[in-house]
């Protein structure tokens, strides 16, 4: 088929992507390996490592040549991860984490400050200010843009939120951070970019199917299938509603929501009720737990026990190769998995109960996830990526 030179620029564009994607993948690699798992030309495959070089996104490592090689095609290629950079940020409804990831997705640097209150405007410039002064500090990295996460409803496509539980209708916030800090700003809700990252950086690689659940103050779901998540009308599904049982009273007017049961927020109140802390704070009923009140931890075992049936009912409706927990829900009380994991075993129906895992991207989840949105963008339009990034700098 003849290119138009309409036709070129989606071509080169899609050939850099898949040239960056395979040696993020398999790297490093020679160019004639390139070739191999890409199926481009050699002379195709050369000129998209020359210019991503050129940007600084790959570079060759000679010290790497096997020995008794001949020839300049077999020096390997891989990401230079010392150039390139992208800023995340997590909002969410009592806590706001922020950080700087390389291409690997290794969290370079993160922070954190209570969510603030007041408009949306007001709270994301003042956010805003907090991301320009986070930056500042690690000035020898190239940031390409921001990734910003969030729950609620997002359009990503207009960069708009809505975010009940904080108050925001229609915020264009995608814009705000941007004019606010000069960086390309991609939106995402804060469990596809959860998801996502696991695609990029966990499981994804390994599984044709992944279901991703995550909890904390909210819950989410969301599943990839052959490495690409399902995006249905409007944006991601929602499973706070998901029946499971027990007395919360749920916003919605019906008892045991999953969202209303398992939230921070009710587990914390409960232990108020209870007697066991004296302020709503997980964190509180996590050291009572600790420090063996039996109350607390009964409270903590029961919420486990209701994320673990959530789990069971999702699995056997998605049926998935992998099921990946996150969500500091689940993963800062760890001595309490073994009930999420029993009470999941009890509920499947479906052969095979040692498909869970829990995330291993760690405590900072929130912030690698959102630069995570912001690399993804990067690995599959590199070169528009980084042209809106040196623009954005030059004004």
């Amino acid at each position: 088929m003849i290119e138009t030179p309409r036709a070129r620029p989606g071509v080169r564009a899609a050939n850099a992507a898949a040239v960056l994607s395979v040696i993020r993948r398999e790297g490093p690699l020679s160019r004639a390996a390139i070739g191999q798992h890409t199926g481009l030309s050699m002379p195709t495959v050369s000129r998209q490592v020359a210019a991503l070089m050129d940007v600084g996104l790959l570079r060759e490592f000679p010290d790497l040549v096997p020995a008794g090689a001949i020839g300049r095609p077999r020096v390997p290629i891989a990401l230079d991860e010392t150039v390139f950079a992208a800023c995340g940020v997590h909002i969410g409804v009592s806590t706001t984490t922020y950080g700087l990831a390389d291409l690997r997705g290794t969290l370079l640097d993160s922070d954190e400050i209570p969510t603030p209150g007041g408009s949306a405007e007001d709270a994301l410039a003042h956010i805003a200010g907090k991301v320009r002064s986070f930056l500042r500090r690690r000035a020898g990295r190239t940031v390409v843009g921001i990734g910003l996460a969030s729950g609620g409803l997002v359009d990503s496509a207009r960069g708009l939120l809505d975010h009940e539980r904080l108050g925001w209708h229609r915020v264009p916030a995608a814009d705000l951070l941007h004019r606010a800090t000069g960086l390309p700003v991609h939106l995402d809700g804060h469990v596809a970019a959860m998801a996502n990252a696991e695609l990029l950086f966990g499981w994804g690689p390994r599984v044709s199917s992944l279901l991703y659940f995550y909890a904390r103050e909210v819950v989410g779901v969301a599943l990839a299938v052959d490495g690409a998540l399902h995006r249905g009308p409007g944006g991601g599904g929602s499973v706070a509603h998901l029946p499971i049982g027990g007395d919360a009273r749920c916003p919605c007017g019906s008892t045991g929501c999953l969202e209303a049961t398992v939230a921070d927020r009710t587990v914390a109140e409960r232990a108020v009720r209870a007697g066991v802390v004296a302020e709503a704070d997980i964190r509180l009923v996590r050291a009572a737990a600790r420090r063996g009140d039996g109350t607390a931890g009964r409270l903590l075992a029961d919420r486990a026990a209701a994320l673990g049936r959530a789990v069971g009912l999702l699995r056997d409706a998605f049926n998935p190769d992998r099921v990946v927990l996150g969500g500091q829900a689940i993963t800062d009380p760890a001595e309490r998995l073994p009930d999420l994991l029993r009470a999941f075993a009890e509920t499947t129906t479906l052969p095979g109960a040692d498909i869970v895992s829990v995330t291993r991207l760690g405590p900072a989840l929130q912030a690698t996830a959102a630069c995570t949105g912001l690399l993804n963008r990067l690995f599959d339009h590199p070169l528009d990526l980084l042209d809106d990034a040196r623009k954005a700098t030059a004004r």
